[in-house]
């Protein structure tokens, strides 16, 4: 295949210029090679993935170590090449695996461009809960398909095919979905957020029809100038908190903020721990709820980029030196991982003579605390998110910020209002 990136003008011009003297089906043909080329890219990247780790594997080997460590070392690595979480560094390892291994048919079709890297995701996710004979089978079965249909139609017939040929193991992976249910949430703009919940199809149906018609009584009511899809969002929130919309909160906030921001009308963001950064005027709007909640302010060290720093005697990271850290680094602190945090863990080791200190700990996922005990894990943790406050501090600030002692994190919310 001819390389259409390598000194092309559709390439190469400035962005906003007319990128060569084409027509538009000579656009559409380049268009089409580079997607071509992002498959075939896909598959070169399988195969050095899965060379990486049969190499890995024989030297773990003479280590000693099992499998599953070297995937999560291997996992590791390909996700710093790729700059991608470690969660994404593993999925890659065992997408790789499964095409080259157990799913040639697609292999091949990713290989000449006929598919995408995510079709060929979407055909090993519907084919993992089977045996290494029944895949085979299914994705001998798919080849006519590959390249002709669209994701979401490449995955139903991936799942029917298996469902046809191994029903037992499909009735297997739905007990396990059922066993994953769970709620997370995630920021949203403009101070909203998203929750979400993974629920058994029935479960979540039934809830979202209970919300429905009584989001339509109310409406009927005479009494409402909501629409119907506030009315299901404020009827959520006061069943789950057992409170009326915009009335107190019942549980506590940690908001990290600077003393400008809360005391003289400063503009610099806060963060509110769980969501992200959030706006200074709204960060005092909560600050402020006083009726029905605890808010704990944490502020920022003057002309430093910290918390109130602490240290321990002790070995691990506990009470509350362990939750400053996990305040201040959010998220996982390997790079390119958003995973929550898990374990705090020593950045210098403490056989190496790192002390149990607020420096010194760091938070990460339960998988990258286990992969950088691995001899060839990569060094890639990164420095903890810049809190509130690090910029150029008032004289208000300064001043106020001296006064701040350990023993007021310690005992209680600060400046309670």
């Amino acid at each position: 295949m001819n390389d259409p990136v390598v000194n092309d003008p559709v390439v190469d011009a400035p962005v906003g210029e007319r990128r060569g003297d084409f027509s538009a089906e000579e656009r559409v043909d380049q268009i089409a090679a580079l997607e071509a080329l992002n498959g075939a890219a896909a598959a070169a990247q399988a195969t050095l993935t899965v060379d990486l780790y049969d190499e890995q594997r024989a030297v773990d080997k003479t280590r000693g170590l099992k499998q599953a460590d070297t995937a999560r070392c291997v996992g590791a690595r390909v996700a710093l090449a790729r700059r991608a979480s470690p969660h994404r560094g593993s999925r890659d390892l065992g997408l790789a695996q499964a095409l080259i291994q157990e799913l040639p048919h697609t292999f091949s079709a990713l290989r000449r461009g006929e598919i995408s890297e995510w079709q060929a995701t979407i055909i090993a996710k519907e084919t993992a809960c089977t045996t290494r004979e029944i895949r085979a089978q299914v994705d001998t079965r798919l080849e006519p398909h590959l390249g002709k249909c669209s994701d979401r139609r490449i995955g139903a017939l991936a799942a029917g095919i298996t469902a046809e040929l191994d029903a037992a193991s499909i009735v297997a992976k739905r007990s396990r979905a059922v066993a994953s249910r769970r709620v997370s949430v995630r920021p949203a703009p403009d101070g909203m957020a998203i929750l979400t919940a993974i629920l058994p199809c029935a479960d979540a149906i039934a809830a979202l029809v209970t919300l429905q018609r009584s989001a339509e009584t109310t409406a009927h009511s005479g009494e409402n100038t909501r629409s119907r899809g506030q009315l299901m969002a404020d009827l959520l929130t006061e069943r789950l908190t057992g409170r009326a919309v915009g009335t107190g909160y019942d549980v506590r906030i940690n908001l990290v903020m600077d003393t400008n921001t809360l005391l003289a009308g400063g503009s610099t963001p806060a963060r509110l721990e769980g969501y992200g950064p959030i706006p200074a005027d709204f960060a005092r709007h909560v600050a402020t709820q006083a009726d029905r909640v605890s808010i704990r302010r944490l502020f920022t060290t003057p002309n430093e980029h910290d918390l109130v720093r602490m240290e321990s005697t002790t070995r691990t990271y506990t009470g509350l030196l362990r939750e400053l850290i996990e305040i201040r680094d959010h998220t996982c602190r390997t790079q390119y991982c958003d995973a929550p945090i898990r374990h705090i863990d020593h950045a210098v080791p403490w056989s190496k003579g790192g002390r149990t200190t607020y420096a010194n700990g760091q938070g990460l996922c339960e998988n990258c605390n286990y992969t950088k005990e691995h001899p060839d894990a990569p060094h890639s943790t990164s420095p903890p998110p810049p809190l509130p406050g690090t910029e150029r501090r008032s004289r208000v600030e300064d001043q106020f910020a001296k006064h701040i002692d350990i023993h007021l994190l310690a005992n209680g919310p600060l400046l309670r209002m």
